[in-house]
């Protein structure tokens, strides 16, 4: 099997495998080969050139086990915290990684709390408003609920500067709820993940969903949270109504989903960068906008689908050449699959070109 260490943006690092000095990677990839058959382990050890060079922050040497049985990656049983990530790119497996940082001393230091939004509610039915704030610093996002007597009901920390709250009847009890909506960093997709708190003060609980993005309130009262997803041409956004019968977990039951064009595709490459982008979050149906007429291609992409990344690496002549990543277990191993993608000029509403075929390259 053959292995590279890519280097890193910034640091570069010298390189253990085994308790062998491999090298020194800074700019170039460092590569180094292991046996295809059998069942042992890489302990790979990887130090720090260098300090940041703006003195915020000191990145530490860490030391990470791979397993391999046979030629194949074995998924660690811990979870991944995302300072090593593996990729399967054609027969060789490529090593990125990235420094656990500490701050610099008198660096890095959370700034005060600074107010950004207030609601008010009578949450405890006493007849009184109480008070829902939020506060953002550097660092984090809070979220405090205060009584009309002063006393706090509910209070905590997001890593989200961004929070947002919301007070409205989504358990139709007649009775105000609490919705907290944050972002928080994910592992599995290189990005971040909607997150969203329903505190219900009539049953005192507090549970935590994915990927909702907001809320959206009627004229009759109603209420429906949002799951929206975007690309620079496209966005989608999915209506949910909160369900829950006695003794079982809430659900969330589709009512309708919203779509609207955000930008044209006026170029081959955006062409490609819409159809991508739209098949990344899920998007079948604007991912079809972009096809040529009776091209039955899409099936070729959603095969491979979902996949968290994708790059554009050539647009010319009407072909391009795009690669997409895959998780094979998320956020430590994924796999890098190339396509070439051929382009003809069919002018419509939503784009000048279209997608006439998909070829995977091998």
């Amino acid at each position: 099997m053959e292995f590279s260490i890519r280097p890193d943006d910034l640091f570069g690092a010298t390189v253990r495998v085994n308790g062998k000095w491999l090298g020194i990677v800074e700019e170039k990839p460092l590569a180094f080969r292991v046996p295809e058959q059998g069942e042992y382990q890489l302990l790979i050890e990887l130090a720090p050139l260098q300090a940041d060079p703006s003195g915020d922050v000191y990145p530490l040497s860490f030391a990470r086990l791979v397993t391999v049985k046979d030629g194949k990656i074995v998924p660690p049983i811990v979870v991944p915290d995302g300072f090593l990530h593996l990729r399967k790119a054609g027969a060789q497996h490529q090593i990125f990684f990235i420094y656990p940082k500490v701050n610099a001393l008198a660096r890095g230091l959370e700034t005060l709390a600074m107010s950004m939004q207030v609601e008010t509610a009578d949450l405890d039915r006493d007849g009184r408003l109480d008070t829902v704030e939020t506060f953002a610093t550097n660092m984090s996002g809070h979220v405090r609920v205060r009584a009309a007597t002063g006393k706090i009901l509910l209070q905590d920390v997001y890593p989200d500067n961004g929070v947002r709250v919301a007070v409205t009847d989504l358990t139709r009890d007649g009775r105000p709820d609490l919705l907290i909506f944050w972002r928080e960093p994910s592992v599995a997709n290189g990005g971040d993940d909607a997150r969203m708190q329903l505190w219900d003060p009539a049953s005192g609980s507090l549970n935590g969903f994915i990927g909702y993005t907001g809320v959206r309130k009627s004229g009759a009262g109603d209420a429906l949270v949002e799951r929206k997803r975007t690309t620079p041409y496209r966005e989608v956004t999915e209506l949910f109504r909160y369900d829950r019968k006695p003794g079982e977990s809430a659900t969330f039951t589709p009512v309708r989903t919203e779509e609207k064009m955000r930008m044209r595709a006026d170029t081959p490459a955006d062409t490609v960068e819409a159809f991508l982008s739209s098949l990344e979050i899920d998007d079948g149906k604007g991912a079809t906008l972009f096809l040529a007429k009776e091209a039955p291609i899409l099936a070729t992409m959603q095969a491979v689908a979902p996949f968290y990344a994708h790059e554009i690496d050539t647009v010319r002549d009407g072909e391009a050449t795009v690669r997409v990543f895959r998780w094979i277990e998320p956020g430590y191993y994924d796999r890098e699959l190339a396509f070439r993608i051929e382009l003809v000029q069919e002018p419509d509403k939503v784009s000048q070109w279209k997608i006439r075929g998909v070829t995977p390259l091998s």
